[in-house]
């Protein structure tokens, strides 16, 4: 009777403190983040067209952090197929006089991985990036961008190569 005393103390004292440890690990980690929608942008290359949306992310941490999700899709009778590596997207970032100051692939590193790419008619391929507004510099460290406004074009680059429009961020 006593082993079974000790085992079920044991196992309130395991759950138990558990339990605590996942409450004080959960209250470390601050409140999902909020976005704002800035606005969307299409490009098109015959049947093929790329789209791009960015959100604002709202949050002390990433002042200056947007989500970007870009899409191709099918609009054509043919299936279309490709094998890529990565990036398959990028994400070009023009300062006002139209200058190219930085590009989403240049701050991460990437996996050299086949992407196999089938669409049918109306199907879509998406990928989602978080931009936290860096560039690196000559050095070859990554920085933040100085404040001002900011145009970010999407690109597939995949054949054929498509480019969305413009959209406006303001770096803060």
């Amino acid at each position: 009777m006593k082993h079974n005393v000790d085992f079920n103390i044991a196992l309130l004292l395991f759950f138990g403190l558990g339990s605590m440890l996942l409450v004080s690990t959960n209250d470390m980690y601050p409140p999902p983040l909020s976005t704002t929608l800035l606005n969307d942008s299409e490009g098109r290359r015959g049947d093929m067209v790329v789209s791009m949306n960015i959100e604002k992310i709202n949050g002390r941490r990433f002042k200056n952090g947007f989500i970007i999700t870009l899409t191709l899709r099918n609009e054509g009778s043919e299936s279309y197929s490709r094998e890529l590596r990565q990036p398959v997207f990028d994400v070009y970032a023009y300062d006002a006089n139209g200058r190219l100051v930085a590009d989403w692939s240049s701050c991460y590193e990437m996996l050299d991985l086949p992407i196999p790419i089938h669409l049918e008619r109306n199907e879509e391929f998406t990928e989602i990036k978080s931009w936290e507004s860096n560039t690196p510099d000559p050095q070859g460290s990554v920085k933040p961008l100085p404040p001002g406004r900011y145009y970010l074009k999407g690109v597939w680059l995949g054949w054929p190569l498509i480019e969305t429009g413009l959209i406006s961020v303001d770096i803060v």
